[in-house]
């Protein structure tokens, strides 16, 4: 397995590591460190709003006497391994005018490889240049995006015989191992315009001597990041601050919140604005969250009074159609109401079912099929694997039309512009919150993923694509893409005539699985993570990974397909 930081995170508070570590406990030179070991999760029974400490911290060198420019400049950037006091050791490196302007918060370059390659310009080498790769870099609000080549100027003088840096970027630099040591993944919960589902954005905080529950409520309140915002639906301010500490009793935590909240946003917010917290911090063992309005009685809003929200979980036994029956593998509750026939009939290859019914596909024909009745067919130039919602929306590509999807439902047809440099498409699917589509192109024996946000109407039409977020690029031609939880996807592809399949963490990491003993047609997601995703060999055999192998199921016959359940 692989893994690989990929994309990162906004800003939720101004200072992201200088209160994670405030103390060492020994020198280990320019970029030596030790590691900080994880507090360990929190249990269900008590929310975690204490101080945690840590056993070890980073803690970098200060200047040294005599150090040349290229040494001042690499220490500088080494140096962000302590933020102790508010980079105090940084800082040093810095001259007086600098070492008050230069603000560490606002990013973080994760880099890749080897150090920055320092280069200095003019007779006395007072400008310098340190170039260097960016496997991610991480906003000031904690989303990770994606890398690439970076140049950082600097300008340096003599400060009583010692070299100082005159003018440095902003942020800091990292090492993609220090940064996957001081900071974690937490997902932050949007709501989809209707309120009835979440729809998760994973963000990275540091991890912190202290709760981290407070940069969590401001997150939310911030609102999501850009390329997400138009499809879902946030209910905190940006202009409200929390007042006072959090009060925490058991599982139940109060927030307090100032008086523009409600003077922008209205007491129907507050409801929402509690679910949304609630959902953010269950991880920290929350199960209520009441939000309240300082100085304001009787106004405030309880998690716990708000209607039930589908957090996208569907039925983890796989539905595949085995001869002329679309069945459930495994026991438990009766298997959805059966369209086998009709699927065997039309040749269907694959079938993604939603509460008001199913999109099959034949390979060109794409067809809506719904128990006791004929397929209605929807394109006969359909070019990849349609995809639908819950609502009964499908969207679709017709080779016909590159730079445009076709939705439909009940007959309804409407357009949707792809952005120019988006190309065509070989695999899409929208998540189970029907606010987001994963897209996936492939040229050169390369595959570029994508994430769109789904624009819709107020009565739940998609009627825009928002900006692309870009994955991780996969090795090899990409054939199929599933979504394996909430900020997940699976992308299968053929490199070297091997099938691959990589996991995507939207915002996260990526890992490559362990590559299957026979070649894998199509593939397909539960919602629990890489433990339902299901994978169908050339030779109609169902696949599931077990620890590091992909097993057959047993007792099966020959499978026509697996049907995708959103």
């Amino acid at each position: 397995m692989t893994r690989t930081t990929t994309m990162r995170r906004a800003r939720v508070t101004r200072s992201p590591l200088r209160r994670a570590l405030v103390a060492a406990l020994a020198v280990l030179g320019l970029a030596g460190c030790v590691a900080i070991p994880d507090a360990g999760p929190v249990v269900e029974g008590q929310v975690d709003a204490n101080e945690q400490t840590n056993d070890f911290v980073f803690l970098a060198q200060e200047p040294q006497p005599g150090a040349t420019q290229e040494e001042i400049i690499l220490g500088f950037l080494g140096a962000a391994i302590s933020p102790a006091d508010d980079y105090a050791i940084a800082r040093e490196y810095l001259g007086v005018g600098a070492a008050e302007s230069w603000d560490p918060d606002a990013r973080v370059i994760v880099r890749s490889g080897a150090q920055p390659q320092i280069s200095f310009t003019g007779e006395d080498e007072t400008a310098a240049s340190a170039a260097l790769t960016a496997q991610s870099e991480l906003s000031a609000g904690g989303a990770l995006l994606a890398g690439g080549d970076r140049i950082l100027e600097f300008e340096l003088l003599q400060v009583g015989g010692e070299w100082r840096i005159t003018r440095a970027p902003d942020g800091i630099v990292l090492s993609a191992s220090t940064f996957d040591t001081l900071f974690q993944p937490h997902a932050l919960h949007w709501l989809t315009p209707d309120g009835t589902r979440t729809v998760p954005e994973v963000r990275w905080f540091e991890r912190t001597a202290t709760t981290i529950d407070e940069r969590i409520i401001d997150a939310v309140l911030a609102g999501p990041s850009t390329w997400l915002s138009p499809a879902v639906s946030t209910f905190g301010s940006v202009e409200a601050r929390r007042v006072g500490p959090l009060r925490v009793e058991g599982t139940t935590m109060t927030v307090t919140l100032d008086l523009a909240q409600l003077t922008q946003l209205g007491p129907g917010s507050l409801e929402p604005l509690a679910v949304q917290l609630a959902l953010s911090l269950r991880e920290a063992g929350v199960r209520e969250l009441r939000v309240q309005i300082d100085g304001v009685e009787g106004v405030g809003a309880s998690s716990a009074d708000a209607g039930a929200i589908d957090v996208g979980e569907v039925d983890l036994r796989p539905l595949v159609l085995e001869g002329s029956t679309l069945r459930s593998v495994g026991g438990g509750a009766p298997a959805a109401a059966d369209v086998g026939a009709t699927l065997s009939a039309i040749g269907a290859t694959s079938y993604t079912v939603g509460q008001q019914g199913g999109v099959a596909h034949t390979g060109t024909t794409a067809a809506w099929v719904v128990p006791d009745a004929e397929p209605v067919v929807i394109s006969a130039d359909a070019s990849v694997v349609p995809t639908v919602d819950d609502s009964g929306w499908v969207l679709l590509h017709e080779t016909t039309g590159p730079q445009q999807l076709l939705t439909w439902r009940d007959g309804e047809r409407n357009e949707l512009t792809l952005p120019a440099d988006a190309g065509r498409p070989v695999a899409m699917e929208l998540s189970r919150d029907g606010a987001r589509l994963a897209y996936v192109t492939s040229e050169g024996g390369r595959s570029s993923v994508w994430v769109l946000a789904v624009v819709r109407d107020a009565d739940g039409r998609p009627v825009t694509l928002g900006e692309p977020y870009p994955l991780p690029a996969i090795d090899g031609a990409a054939t199929d893409v599933t979504w394996v939880s909430s900020t997940q996807v699976a992308v299968l592809a053929t490199d070297e005539d091997q099938s691959q399949i990589a996991v995507l963490t939207i915002g996260g990491v990526s890992e490559q699985l362990p590559i299957p003993n026979t070649p894998v047609r199509a593939i397909v997601g539960g919602s629990d993570g890489t433990g339902t995703l299901r994978a169908l060999s050339a030779d109609d055999a169902l696949l599931s990974l077990r620890g590091r192998v992909w097993s057959p199921a047993a007792g099966l016959e020959p499978v026509a397909l697996i049907a995708t359940q959103q």
